[in-house]
Parts: C-alpha cells; sequence; structure tokens
C-alpha cells in the first residue's frame, strides 16, 4: 500500500471567489460525497497513514471494506463499502445455477479484493459483492436478507437491473434542495478546516455581494453559514454513513 501524500485536498475541485463555487461538488453520486466527507477526516487520515506503514488494522468504523487512500477520488482510491452498512448500494452475490445465467453488466473498473468478499464496482457508485467462490462470470444468485433493510437491498438489485440495459446512472432519491445543501456543507467545511472566518465562508457560498460587511454579524446569512459548517463536520465525523446507508 502507498504512503499517503502530504496535502488534504489534492483532488478537489477549485473554488470559485465570486460565490457558488459548491456547485462544483453537485455532480458527485451520494457514495461519491460520502467519500469526499470521509476523506477529509484528520482521524482516519491519520488512520490511513497507520495502516500505510503496517501499523494498524482497518476500523470498521468507517465502514470500508478496504483501505482507501483519502488524498484521491473515489474512483482514483477505488473505495469499496462494507455491504452491512451500506444495504442500498451492495447487491449481494453467490454461485449458484438458476435459470438461464446473465453476464454482469460491463465496467471498465477492476473488482476489489475487500474483507467481505470480492467487489465490483460501478461508476455510478454501485457495487456487486460476490460471496465465497462466486466469480464474475457466474453463474449467480441475488441473495437477499429479509430485514429491515429489504426495501434498501431490492432497490439496490433494481440499480443493477437498470445498470444492464443503460449506461445512466441510478435515479437519487434526494431532490435537488437536498443535493445542493450537501454540496454546501462540504464547501463549507473545506473553508473551516481552512481557518477561514464565517465571513469569509458565507462570500464564498453566496457572493461578495450578497455580504453586507456592516451587519453580516446579525444576518441570516451567517446564521446559514455557521448551520452548513456544522453540517458539514457532523457529516464527516459518521454522518456520511446515515447518507450511505440508503444508496442512491
Amino acid at each position: 500500500m502507498a504512503a499517503p501524500h502530504a496535502t488534504t485536498g489534492s483532488d478537489r475541485p477549485p473554488r470559485d471567489s465570486s460565490g457558488g463555487g459548491w456547485r462544483a461538488f453537485l455532480g458527485f453520486t451520494t457514495p461519491g460525497l460520502c467519500w469526499e466527507f470521509l476523506r477529509r477526516n484528520p482521524a482516519y487520515r491519520e488512520h490511513f497513514g497507520d495502516l500505510a506503514r503496517g501499523m494498524d488494522v482497518l476500523d470498521h468504523r468507517w465502514g470500508l471494506s478496504v483501505p482507501a487512500d483519502p488524498d484521491l477520488s473515489a474512483d482514483g482510491a477505488r473505495v469499496v463499502w462494507r455491504a452491512d452498512v451500506a444495504p442500498g448500494l451492495v447487491v449481494a452475490m453467490e454461485r449458484r445455477a438458476f435459470g438461464r445465467p446473465k453476464a454482469l453488466p460491463p465496467t471498465m473498473l477492476e473488482p476489489v479484493v475487500g474483507e467481505d468478499g470480492l467487489h465490483i464496482r460501478f461508476p455510478s457508485g454501485l457495487q456487486v459483492q460476490l460471496r465465497g467462490e462466486a466469480t464474475p462470470a457466474g453463474p449467480l444468485v441475488v441473495v437477499l436478507a429479509y430485514d429491515a433493510d429489504f426495501n434498501l437491498r431490492v432497490r439496490a438489485v433494481d440499480a443493477l437491473r437498470r445498470a444492464a440495459l443503460t449506461d445512466e446512472p441510478p435515479r437519487s432519491r434526494l431532490s435537488a434542495e437536498q443535493k445542493a445543501r450537501l454540496a454546501r456543507s462540504l464547501f463549507a467545511l473545506d473553508a473551516a478546516q481552512e481557518s477561514q472566518s464565517y465571513r469569509e465562508i458565507a462570500a464564498g457560498l453566496f457572493g461578495e455581494d450578497e455580504i453586507d460587511a456592516s451587519g453580516f454579524k446579525t444576518s441570516s446569512l451567517r446564521d446559514v453559514t455557521i448551520r452548513l459548517v456544522r453540517r458539514g463536520r457532523s457529516l464527516m465525523a459518521g454522518g456520511y454513513l446515515k447518507l450511505l446507508k440508503a444508496g442512491f
């Protein structure tokens, strides 16, 4: 495993000083956003450094099936989430002959060997977990636990079915407003980690023209900015797992 880089944001989108730079994050998938929050977590970055030096074993609290380099994007780091923490994202499959075998949808991404089996990742973030002696060539059956997350698992299976028919990513369960809030929270988190003031963060989020220098301390924009910073820190500290659970 390669040692982690010294920088903390080598693969982040650029910021737009005129306001609205957060829109660069709108193109991320939901699992991609989850990784963006996790890879900014100082505790995870330190843990990855220990892993790279062979001084520790992967901590399950992160939700990962294999260590991922926090200096890389989700695709570059080949991020693989554990099936138990992402039932709306991971389709579990086993080797078994049943009916007429059907090949898995093609993907250019290489399979990743994780702690809970071989994972095949799709550009959308969808994962197929191959258990036991299962191989991509099949024959395969889907394993669906009938539990509290059953509906999420069915949704992931439907995403796999659609992946065989179209290159379009699964439809997000998040509204445009929810996605925008997540993007703003990630942007605000970056700025806060760079020790920017709330006024500077607000200018980056909403534009300098929207900031009244004389009244910012008592303005509603300051309150919104503070909430976005807190939300970003909460997501980074583990809140992304709740977002991740439901998948897309």
